[in-house]
């Protein structure tokens, strides 16, 4: 555990300049306002190849990491550097040991400085439970003209199962979100985790970072 709590701390301090957040980009630089979707996504929808359903094929979406704000916690400050490598620009407020409920005054307190962009990465619950009412402020704060991902957890914790059945089920139920299954994508690769079983060694940031630039394409492509 202490190898773990030194490199988070590493990243933590090389990425933010001291005790605060990491962060790949200022917030608001680009596009802060939710208005609409960046040209990269909303300009050139004539310009996707078409599911057989109408919808923009998300293979064929690439959206810039400066249309992104992404909040989460430990698991996502450990793949700080991965997400900045993957999706250059991407805006990154995570902190160890972060609850859903912090995250969402950390959401509340970018969207009322003009900086939350137009799709946003929400990465939490590995430290506690999700509420209902949680996830109705979540939506929220999002609004009706932004794209959310939500991110499932993996730690053996008594409240792994609630939470991603509650994320699950809140990904299904509203048409501009998306579900990274996290669980999913980690439960066969733990090799990829450090000892403690949560955190991301480096190969395991990239494809924690591979996952969410996936999702951010898919969540895109349903405003396309």
């Amino acid at each position: 555990m202490a190898v773990v709590t030194a490199v988070l701390t590493g990243i933590m301090l090389i990425r933010s300049g001291g005790g605060a957040p990491a962060s790949g980009d200022a917030h608001g630089a680009g596009t802060g306002a939710a208005g609409t979707l960046p040209n990269a996504v909303a300009g050139a929808r004539g310009a996707f190849g078409r599911t057989a359903s109408g919808q923009a094929d998300p293979a064929e979406v690439r959206v810039s990491g400066r249309s992104v704000t992404a909040i989460g916690d430990s698991v996502m400050v450990a793949s700080t550097p991965a997400l900045q490598a993957a999706m250059p620009g991407i805006a990154i407020n995570a902190m160890v040991g972060r609850q859903f409920s912090t995250g969402l005054q950390v959401l509340a307190g970018i969207k009322a400085q003009g900086e939350l962009r137009p799709i946003v990465v929400f990465a939490l619950g590995t430290n506690g439970t999700v509420t209902s009412a949680e996830l109705q402020a979540l939506f929220a704060e999002i609004g009706p003209r932004r794209l959310l991902v939500l991110v499932s957890t993996f730690e053996a914790r008594p409240w792994e199962n609630e939470v991603n059945a509650a994320l699950a089920a809140a990904a299904r139920s509203h048409a501009r979100v998306v579900l990274a299954n996290w669980f999913a994508v980690i439960q066969h690769r733990t090799y990829l985790l450090w000892p403690d079983g949560i955190h991301p060694q480096p190969a395991g940031g990239v494809l924690y970072a591979r996952m969410l630039t996936r999702a951010v394409d898919r969540v895109a492509a349903l405003a396309a």
